[in-house]
């Protein structure tokens, strides 16, 4: 276990009841495609067995005292990185990260099945991955207790390879969120219970296509607009959370902040939402306030087993963002500055220095101040 990084103390499920009118006048309307058959004896994840589950792991400490959830982005334990993998084993990529996961509780975004299933579920898709089982174990190693799968990525392998997902994970400890086997699974929010409070995490996605979108009886992600906007956060309130956070795959890669991203934050702000992480664009992205709600648009890579494409315009840095949640809400982010151009750092990201870090770490908001390479922002 990673040196002052606490797990969750106790573990229990929780069912999600919903009405069945309710469920079906909130839902977005059924995609025609079908979902593959499991081959015949491949077991299902826990969650898509019971469906509509919520997992809430509950965090010991005081009433008093500050409760630190670490956000880190997109996360690939494959690809180009595999060979090196093999050689020096799957925990090898967080060497030099390790010092940084300290937190009660971290969650990171999968970016790619966890499965052997080595067949493109679309064979046009040009980047399409998978990592070997062992990647879950060693997530959990190194501290991660959850993962987002509402991702590109998610279905690369189809539902299948979803669902191999989804096991793995389990059977490492690591709680997923964010896809899932049918709508009811892939819309459930993950919850943390806190001294402070339930924290009710929502993922969402950018629209991958009708086959990746999950619907009643199809695999996929949850697709984001203004409905699964408040239906996100009106789900993880009903489960009990009395903080919404947005864990959002959206934005262009390689790209500035759009104007979409920038009016779906603005819809996190109305709905309610105490705060709103991004990844996608495999850089890191500035940071903004809406209605007096953070929103880290992009956290860049974590480790990411791809080449990248990084440029002069957009090098290859990332941030690992620390919320700190007191008895009235989120207090503060304390952000961190690693370098994860592949180029450089050869599948082993590692902390900016000094220099790097003031650079990046200003250029976020007016607001942050660095202080011995930490971005400490308080709104």
């Amino acid at each position: 276990m990673v040196a002052g990084s606490r797990r969750w103390a106790g573990l229990w499920p929780l069912a999600l009841l919903l009405a069945a009118a309710g469920m079906a006048a909130c839902a977005p309307a059924p995609v025609t495609a079908e979902v593959p058959d499991a081959p015949a004896g491949s077991p299902a994840p826990r969650d898509a067995v019971m469906g509509g589950v919520v997992v809430r792991d509950a965090l010991p400490g005081s009433a008093s005292g500050p409760v630190t959830i670490l956000w880190a982005g997109d996360t690939l334990l494959a690809d180009a990185a595999q060979e090196r993998l093999e050689q020096n084993g799957y925990q090898w990529p967080f060497e030099h990260l390790l010092p940084l996961l300290d937190a009660d509780y971290i969650i990171v975004n999968q970016e790619g099945p966890i499965t052997v299933l080595e067949e493109k579920f679309d064979p046009d898709q040009r980047w399409s991955y998978n990592a070997q089982p062992e990647a879950a174990a060693a997530l959990a190693a190194v501290g991660i207790d959850a993962v987002g799968l509402s991702n590109n990525h998610a279905m690369d392998r189809g539902p299948v390879g979803l669902a191999d997902t989804i096991r793995h994970l389990d059977e490492a400890g690591v709680r997923a969120f964010g896809a899932g086997l049918n709508l009811a699974q892939a819309e459930a929010p993950l919850l943390i219970d806190t001294p402070h409070g339930a924290v009710g995490v929502v993922g969402l996605s950018l629209d991958w296509g009708a086959n990746r979108t999950a619907g009643p009886e199809q695999a996929g992600t949850v697709v984001i607009n203004e409905q699964s906007i408040r239906r996100g956060y009106e789900l993880a309130r009903a489960a009990g959370a009395r903080w919404v956070v947005a864990y959002v795959h959206w934005g262009a890669n390689y790209e500035p902040v759009g104007r979409r991203e920038r009016e779906w934050a603005a819809g996190f702000a109305r709905a309610g939402y105490s705060l709103v992480i991004g990844h996608h664009p495999h850089v890191q992205q500035p940071i903004d306030v809406m209605d007096g709600m953070p929103v880290v648009y992009s956290l860049g890579n974590f480790v990411f087993g791809s080449k990248g494409r990084f440029d002069r315009d957009y090098p290859g840095y990332g941030l690992i963002a620390v919320s700190v949640l007191g008895p009235d809400g989120f207090e503060s982010l304390r952000l961190r500055c690693i370098l994860t151009d592949n180029y450089l750092v050869q599948y082993q990201p590692r902390p900016c220095n000094p220099a790097q870090s003031e650079a990046v770490l200003s250029s976020l908001h007016p607001g942050v101040e660095v202080q011995e390479g930490v971005g400490v922002f308080d709104w």
